[in-house]
């Protein structure tokens, strides 16, 4: 990922964590295995476990602007799309608050409710390669 300057690049990595924070604690059920992915995503980010304890402590301290760039955007939309659906649950909670933070993102309600249901109609099995992108094709201009 290139988001601009090193600060700015990290900054935006310490805001896709709080993003997945908030994700997981929306059922308030953190379970084993979104803490597995968080450490994953944080790991692929090079966020650092002391990092990610101090946003799983307070996950809106690392609130900022979204990226203008719409590929940005998605980019942060599919890791939350992806914690939601890491237990092989998806609870009313998790889809909420992937609802509420993907509009923040600048999403429309639609898009969101179709990439939601692309997590749910696969859960316990593989998603199809192109099956999100199938869905986000309806919405371009």
């Amino acid at each position: 990922m290139d988001f601009g300057s090193a600060a700015h690049e990290h900054q935006l990595k310490l805001y896709i964590i709080s993003l997945l924070v908030q994700g997981a604690q929306a059922d308030h059920d953190f379970s084993t295995i979104e803490k597995k992915y968080l450490s994953y995503a944080a790991k692929s980010l090079g966020i650092t476990e002391s990092e990610v304890a101090a946003i799983r402590l307070n996950p809106s301290a690392f609130e900022m602007a979204p990226p203008q760039s719409e590929q940005e955007r998605m980019n942060l939309l599919y890791y939350l799309l992806f914690m939601m659906r890491a237990d092989q649950a998806v609870k009313t909670e998790e889809e909420a608050i992937c609802h509420h933070l993907g509009f923040k993102l600048g999403f429309r309600r639609e898009l969101i409710s179709d990439l939601v249901n692309v997590m749910k109609d696969c859960l316990g099995k593989e998603i199809p390669p192109d099956a999100m992108m199938e869905r986000v094709r309806a919405y371009l201009n």
